[in-house]
Parts: structure tokens; C-alpha cells; sequence
């Protein structure tokens, strides 16, 4: 006789979920996590990047007597990001120091 497993079987909707212990669970957590970390460099590069084009756009644009409402959201948005790039930079040199 053969029994069979449906959650073996592929693409199976109704098949019940794997059992995962403690332990690999707490594995795909810190790799998760280590991913995370590694896609965060890359988010402050971009930002940094963004901040910079937006910058320079800003500074092309010529000076006029009432700037519109998408400048002003625009130099807000600069702004705001060079201050999230700021805390940043400030509590990754603390933690440092703590070390």
C-alpha cells in the first residue's frame, strides 16, 4: 500500500504547512535579518543620490517671485530626507563608540 503525502505533492492548495523547529526558524530569521541590513546600504546610497538630483533641479530652477506648490513639496521632501540621513549617520557613530 502507498501513502501518500500531500504536502510533498506540488502545487497542492489544500496540503498542510511543513513543520519548521525552533531552530531553523530562528535561522531564516537572521538571514532574513542579514538581508535587511545589506538592502539598508543600498536605500541611504539611493537616497543620498536622490537627495543630490533633487538638489541640483532645485538650483536650475530659475528664481522666481512665489515658488509653486510642487517646489515647496519638493524642497520639504529634501529636507526631511537629509535629516532621516542625519540620524543615521549619528546613531551608527554611537553605536560604534558603545562597542
Amino acid at each position: 500500500m502507498i501513502f501518500r503525502r500531500p504536502e510533498l505533492e506540488k502545487d497542492n492548495p489544500i496540503a498542510p504547512e511543513p513543520y519548521v523547529g525552533p531552530r531553523r526558524r530562528l535561522a531564516m530569521t537572521r538571514a532574513a535579518a542579514l538581508k535587511n541590513e545589506a538592502g539598508v546600504g543600498n536605500m541611504k546610497e539611493t537616497l543620498q543620490a536622490l537627495v543630490r538630483a533633487a538638489a541640483r533641479f532645485l538650483r536650475e530652477q530659475p528664481k522666481g517671485s512665489k515658488p509653486g506648490k510642487n517646489l515647496v513639496a519638493l524642497r520639504d521632501a529634501i529636507a526631511k530626507a537629509d535629516e532621516v540621513l542625519a540620524t543615521d549617520t549619528r546613531s551608527r557613530g554611537s553605536r560604534k563608540v558603545g562597542r
